[in-house]
């Protein structure tokens, strides 16, 4: 238990690293909160500095804060450990409600992305694949990353073991990844409730 907490910690303390608050203060000296969608990740950063190379390295930087939760647990527990998968999805919380800015963070879906990628790569490129069907359809990024979400994570937690073993290299049991998915997949979907909303109020004015 302790190990787990420790883990947990490690997860979310890598995480909450507020990456976009910081360059955007640094850059431009504003308040990422406080302009554009108020949102605290890249694609904002990219808004709120009218820099892409900001947006891209706040996109690099919250990626790599899941990948170093997740490769840092490894290196301290063991690449098998269920310390490991408590880490990576504590970094996604840690990312979307991180205490240094009153829990309002960002989505999740590039720190989502670096866990993702290093237990199920496969599953990454999914949700790419099914985000550039829904977005032609949506014209829309927040309702396209949930459509996607929602599907990938759909798919993946009903997959049958014989599956998902492949998937992951068959470093966790069918189970534990069912509830990683589960888990880390939620915690994005509810960063994207707010925007969602907002979008059907508006397709139904029109």
């Amino acid at each position: 238990m302790f190990s787990l907490t420790l883990a947990g910690l490690l997860g979310y303390t890598l995480g909450a690293v507020p990456s976009a608050y910081l360059l955007v203060r640094w850059k431009s000296h504003r308040d990422i909160r406080r302009e554009g969608s108020g949102n605290v990740g890249a694609l904002n950063s990219y808004q709120v500095t009218g820099s892409l190379l900001a947006g891209i390295v706040v996109l690099a930087a919250d990626v790599l804060k899941g990948i170093c939760a997740v490769m840092f647990s490894q290196w301290i527990w063991g690449r098998g450990n269920t310390c490991v998968p408590v880490a990576g999805i504590c970094a996604i919380v840690g990312h979307c409600f991180p205490l240094s800015l009153d829990f309002k963070g960002g989505r999740g879906l590039a720190t989502a992305a670096g866990v993702f990628g290093l237990f199920a790569l496969p599953l990454v490129g999914a949700w790419c694949v099914v985000w550039c069907v829904a977005y032609l359809l949506l014209k829309s990024v927040n309702p396209a990353n949930a459509v996607a979400l929602l599907v990938s994570g759909g798919c993946a937690i009903l997959a049958p073991g014989w599956f998902i073993a492949p998937l992951t290299g068959a470093t966790l049991s069918a189970d534990l990844f069912r509830m990683m998915v589960l888990s880390g997949f939620g915690v994005v979907l509810v960063r994207h409730v707010s925007p969602v909303r907002a979008f059907l109020r508006e397709a139904r004015s029109r």
